[in-house]
């Protein structure tokens, strides 16, 4: 499938990356413009002039004019598929999920949108003061590639309704789905109003320090992340950051072996392990590992490796020759330790392993808690799994580390899990499961404790980073 290029529509520029298939490196999917700190500022000014009007809208104006664009999304989901599945290499189930998902998302967020943005007033007899929601102005928002509906969904879709403007970077890695995506969305808004920029990190850097840009909202590594509230800082700038992982799965003695197995293994292996609230580790307790070794492994190997195209396939390369060779050597530092190695899986006839860039799922344990595959998170379908004695000594040694993105409890006493599920200090926590539940988990919060993140997305919650107060307080008149 061949791709476009993806400028913006007032930049021209020669400067061009170009996008390859993860499952065939060799073949060109596309190209990617590299815009220039020129293209930025241009962008700004439009900006801010889109926002100075978009902010005289009324909350219920501008959640008509972003109502056009479910309509569009629903009728372009298959192209934006499509566009997904070739640059990301991830299965239709998955990236069509994603954009269903995102759907429901903004419908839910224009939903609460005129009680979240509403005035507060407070008056006696004297007095009277007005509590208003202003926007910051002009915005950014830095998308990853790994999740780009969802995550421009996150940020894009409260930050206008909100009243501001927003200039979009996408990841070079996979531009081009989020791109067709927030195209459609432009198409409903005043020009300038939305825009997108692609370029590498120097121009994201660019956008962390100018000066008019007055909020970022980034996701991708803590590393990068703390660069990002580094830059930010140097203008007093807010920010909202999703940042890495290191989730554990705790498996309780009295656990069903079984299903628990099954679910850790979708968790850990669903887009090739390549999602911040990826299962990334798993402790059992020291009585049932040997019986929850022999599950996972039986689960993981149901998993077929294979191109997107396959229907057979339940698991698809990684993004990139980067990935790939860091992954590949994590497994060799870790085979070197003596740890067991347990590739997993059926690798399919569609699955190029000389061009494409594959990873075979691979479950790893007798491996020290103090190694790299153990402390830090690595993205991507390798699953170390550790034993431990005593939960709330585990919990503990947990609680002691940066990361405190998610993780998840697993028995069959809700009363224990629960106890367990208080003590851990991240910022979801799933009992029984490892993705969220109910008809109501899209007006739940989604974010980090200390290295894992700033700040929340989604809901109300995500509607309230991109406001601030301002109280007018004077006479009754």
């Amino acid at each position: 499938m061949q791709l476009q290029s993806f400028s913006a529509d007032y930049i021209r520029t020669t400067d061009n990356i170009d996008l390859r298939d993860p499952a065939d490196r060799r073949l060109v999917i596309g190209n990617m413009p590299v815009c220039s700190n020129e293209h930025l500022d241009i962008a700004v000014e439009q900006a801010k002039k889109a926002q100075k009007i978009w902010v005289k809208q009324s909350v219920n104006q501008r959640i008509v004019c972003i109502k056009n664009f479910i309509p569009l999304l629903e009728e372009n989901s298959n192209r934006i598929v499509e566009v997904l599945k070739t640059e990301q290499g991830m299965l239709d189930t998955v990236v069509r999920r994603e954009v269903q998902e995102s759907v429901v998302q903004i419908n839910h967020t224009l939903s609460v949108a005129s009680d979240e943005l509403a005035s507060l007033h407070h008056s006696d007899e004297s007095f009277t003061a007005v509590v208003r929601k202003v926007p910051f102005g002009v915005v950014g928002a830095i998308v990853p590639w790994n999740a780009p509906i969802s995550l421009a969904t996150a940020k894009v879709i409260p930050a206008l309704l909100a009243g501001n403007a927003v200039i979009v970077k996408p990841s070079p890695r996979a531009p081009a789905g989020v791109t067709v995506f927030l195209r459609l969305l432009r198409d409903c808004l005043p020009p300038g109003l939305l825009s997108l920029l692609h370029g590498t990190n120097d121009l994201g850097e660019a956008m962390i320090k100018h000066r008019d840009l007055r909020k970022i909202s980034f996701t991708g590594s803590t590393a990068v992340g703390k660069k990002v509230a580094a830059s930010a800082a140097a203008e007093l700038k807010s920010v909202q950051l999703e940042l890495g992982g290191n989730d554990a799965a705790i498996v309780l003695k009295d656990t069903d072996i079984n299903i628990t197995a099954s679910q850790i293994v979708d968790s850990a292996f669903r887009r090739s392990g390549q999602y911040c609230y990826a299962t990334k580790r798993v402790y059992v307790h020291r009585s049932i590992k040997e019986q929850m070794i022999e599950a996972l492994a039986k689960c993981a190997d149901h998993l077929k490796m294979g191109a997107p195209s396959d229907t057979k396939s339940t698991i698809g390369p990684v993004i990139d020759d980067d990935a790939q060779h860091r992954l590949n050597t994590l497994i060799d530092q870790t085979r070197a330790c003596n740890a067991v190695i347990r590739p997993c899986g059926t690798i399919l006839e569609s699955a190029d392993l000389s061009n494409g860039c594959y990873v075979q799922p691979t479950l790893v344990w007798d491996i020290e808690n103090s190694h790299p595959l153990v402390i830090e998170e690595q993205f991507g379908p390798v699953l170390p799994i550790l034993e431990y004695d005593n939960t709330l000594e585990l919990v503990e040694e947990l609680n002691s580390e940066d990361y405190g993105l998610s993780g998840s409890v697993w028995g069959a006493n809700l009363d224990v899990l629960s106890t367990v599920a208080h003590e851990i200090e991240a910022g979801r926590v799933f009992i029984n499961a490892a993705r969220a539940m109910g008809d109501f988990s899209g007006e739940l919060p989604s974010g980090g404790h200390k290295h894992s993140g700033i700040g929340w997305e989604k809901s109300t919650f995500g509607l309230r980073e991109y406001y601030q107060y301002q109280t007018i307080n004077g006479p009754v008149y």
